[in-house]
């Protein structure tokens, strides 16, 4: 009997998966087999890993559409939802100003300045990925954050 691996770690094997086309899929897929020169496997897991790819994106697009959408409803005379919004985003601002508060605190005095370096660092470098995946509002922070 097979050891059982644990959750997160990777097979040992690669798994096989199965699947059932009807006819016309399986003579569509035969054909871009014979074009590209590649096996139906191959064809079948470029498709896969590009559904897989485009899975997250498609949530993160989803969620953003969400967000516009209130966003977009509080501009259409929702007030009470816009404070209430404001008042959370003053909140976390808080807490983040807070902690980073405590760790500025904690650390060495020596250490402080290399901390705040790289803290900032890792900053630019997460606006830069945003920005490579094209965020405007994130290439200006990024604009104003580096000229500071």
């Amino acid at each position: 009997m097979p050891r059982r691996r644990k959750a997160d770690q990777p097979p040992l094997r690669t798994p096989q998966l199965n699947t059932r086309l009807a006819a016309e899929e399986y003579l569509k897929l035969e054909t871009v087999c014979r074009m590209e020169g590649k096996t139906k496997t191959e064809i079948l897991r470029k498709a896969l890993l590009l559904y897989l790819d485009g899975y997250d994106k498609r949530a993160e697009d989803q969620a953003r559409d969400r967000l516009a959408a209130a966003v977009e409803a509080m501009q259409a005379g929702h007030k009470k939802d816009t404070e209430r919004i404001a008042k959370m985003v003053a909140r976390v601002m808080m807490d983040v100003g807070t902690v980073q508060q405590v760790f500025y605190d904690r650390a060495s005095k020596e250490d402080r300045v290399e901390l705040w370096k790289m803290a900032r660092q890792r900053a630019a470098e997460r606006l830069k990925h945003k920005r490579k995946d094209g965020d405007p509002e994130a290439t200006e922070l990024m604009k104003d954050a580096l000229s500071s």
